[in-house]
């Protein structure tokens, strides 16, 4: 599904283009070379590249995907991406040990009730906050924005057309909905310095890992986002039990 000159949509189970338990996965088409945005939960490997195919891509040009955080349903299908492909994985170096561990923190308990298996992803390399990765003609910064977990990131870059375009994994939704999952490493007053920085970035658009995005006025949305973080009748929930 392509959204925008570069940016496709080509996983995700909230549009059917992939299998339950799936994030959003996004290609940006980077001319000679493609990145991926997350891996989805694994079963849905085979769909996301056929998708790669139907946009009338070739999914050998993926030089590289971002894992925005270490939850099973953005890196499940990451090693079996990077066997297809031959694609290397990336992610910020707090997620590092997590995703070579498969611990607690990727919510394993989580994957196995869904009847997920997967190899742990080998990465090739870990990110820093600021650090600058090209592909093709295109060039994407990490920004660290965590809260969701520890190492989570979210990716920027610059459309051919001017737009700022940001892909934040799970630290932010579009249209101010709220969503948090109160596992390891979840930190509110951390997520609420993610979604400033965000703010301050002043994106047009906003691709994030779950449901629905933004095409334009991204950066407003983020603010009611901040709004309803911060607003003294909005409950969130930081524990259960």
């Amino acid at each position: 599904m392509k959204l925008t000159g570069s940016v496709h949509l080509v996983g995700g189970y909230a549009y059917g283009l992939s299998t339950a338990g799936d994030c959003n996965v996004y290609l940006v088409d980077c001319g000679s070379e493609y990145a991926l945005i997350d891996a989805g939960a694994g079963m849905g490997v085979k769909r996301i590249l056929e998708n790669v195919k139907g946009d009338g891509l070739d999914p050998k040009k993926i030089k590289l995907a971002f894992l925005t955080h270490c939850h099973y349903d953005h890196i499940g299908g990451a090693q079996e991406i990077k066997q297809l492909t031959k694609c290397k994985l990336m992610a910020h170096k707090l997620e590092a040990a997590s995703i070579a561990e498969l611990n607690e923190d990727v919510l394993m308990d989580m994957a196995r009730e869904m009847g997920l298996d997967f190899k742990a992803p080998k990465l090739d390399r870990v990110l820093e906050d600021g650090d600058h990765v090209d592909v093709g003609d295109t060039s994407f910064t990490v920004l660290h924005t965590s809260g969701h977990t520890p190492g989570c990131i979210s990716i920027k870059m610059v459309e051919k057309d001017g737009d700022v375009v940001i892909f934040p994994g799970d630290i932010a939704s579009a249209s101010g909905r709220l969503g948090f999952i109160n596992g390891p490493g979840f930190d509110l007053s951390k997520w609420k310095k993610s979604i400033k920085r965000l703010i301050s970035e002043k994106p047009d658009r906003l691709f994030p890992g779950h449901v629905t995005f933004l095409m334009n006025g991204a950066a407003n949305d983020l603010k009611l986002y901040d709004s309803k973080m911060n607003s003294p009748w909005t409950t969130i929930v930081t524990s259960v039990g």
